[in-house]
């Protein structure tokens, strides 16, 4: 039989690179015993997190460690998925539950460890997809994740309209949407909930989103889209600047950085310097917040047109 000694230089090894988690089916693959796994774990030296799933020497679990032992504990051909996998790819804020795609077998439980400065055990949330492709999995950081597409496709069925919209522009502006992926995932969505709104989303795709600097400029290329304003450059130098939005023929700009994006008082005074730089070069300079833009969009829609309209009547 083992001794302890060797199951605990066993666990460490297996564990190193993957935030000190490691499986009770890795250690008895590689020869350790159950009777010296359970001394291990008597002796304060394993610290059970799941079932089966343990952090080696030490009882402070990360928040990555926490998702590498949610994969393991949930069994072989477990991803990421849903909102976990959304605030990993970087679209949605998230923390708990920690959701896991499986299809068969796996069940939803409760840590047995705390997140090092959580004071409370978080649960681990399994779902049951019908089908979920290899070509819809991607490994991120060493963690099974599902794709962009097919996070966006489970996520539509858990999030109220609004928010599913933001995360889906959001995750267009980082780049992480492939047409190819997104019409493979939408021809998937009949008889699920929220397809149609998953369907109508991918169709209406905002035309220069992934030249939005921020998310707030996406949600202003949403007006575009939906025709209440015209098509502005997006991110184009202008002199020494490189404003939000420039409507060149009109000599209009429209920033949408405003002072809560910003951590200092130097960053808000430069922005005025900025605008009343470009006001002085005969540019007429529009700043909207988050609350303006997201709250009232359409007000901004008729300010922006407005101006526009004024700009071309003094032009003729």
């Amino acid at each position: 039989m083992k001794s302890t000694s060797f199951t605990c230089r066993l666990a460490l090894d297996l564990s190193r690179g993957r935030d000190g988690i490691v499986s009770r089916r890795e250690l008895l693959a590689n020869g350790a015993s159950a009777r010296s796994i359970s001394d291990a774990i008597s002796r304060s030296q394993l610290f059970p997190v799941f079932v089966g799933v343990y952090l080696v020497g030490r009882p402070h679990l990360t928040r990555t460690g926490l998702l590498r032992a949610s994969v393991l504990a949930a069994g072989a051909g477990a991803v990421l998925g849903v909102r976990t996998a959304a605030a990993e790819w970087g679209f949605l804020d998230h923390q708990y539950p920690i959701e896991v795609l499986r299809s068969s077998g796996a069940k939803s439980r409760r840590a047995d460890l705390e997140v090092e400065g959580e004071d409370w055990r978080p649960y681990l949330l399994v779902h049951r997809p019908r089908k979920l492709p290899e070509s819809q999995i991607v490994f991120r950081n060493g963690l099974p994740l599902s794709s962009p597409a097919r996070t966006l496709l489970d996520l539509v069925s858990f999030l109220p309209r609004q928010r599913f919209r933001k995360a889906f522009m959001e995750a267009d502006r980082l780049n992480l949407l492939d047409d190819l992926a997104l019409v493979e995932c939408a021809a998937a969505t009949r008889g699920r909930r929220g397809g149609a709104e998953f369907r109508a989303t991918v169709q209406r795709r905002i035309p220069n989103v992934q030249g939005a600097a921020s998310l707030l400029e996406v949600l202003l290329l949403d007006l575009v889209d939906r025709g209440a304003i015209p098509m502005p450059d997006v991110n184009c130098r202008t002199g020494s600047y490189r404003p939000d939005f420039r409507w060149s023929a009109q000599g209009v700009l429209v920033e949408t950085d405003g002072y809560e994006f910003h951590r200092g008082r130097e960053a808000f005074e430069n922005d005025i310097l900025r605008s009343n730089r470009l006001r002085s070069e005969g540019w007429t300079v529009l700043r909207f917040t988050w609350r303006m833009v997201n709250e009232s969009p359409d007000e901004v829609a008729g300010i922006i047109h407005r101006t526009l309209e004024k700009a071309e009547t003094k032009s003729k």
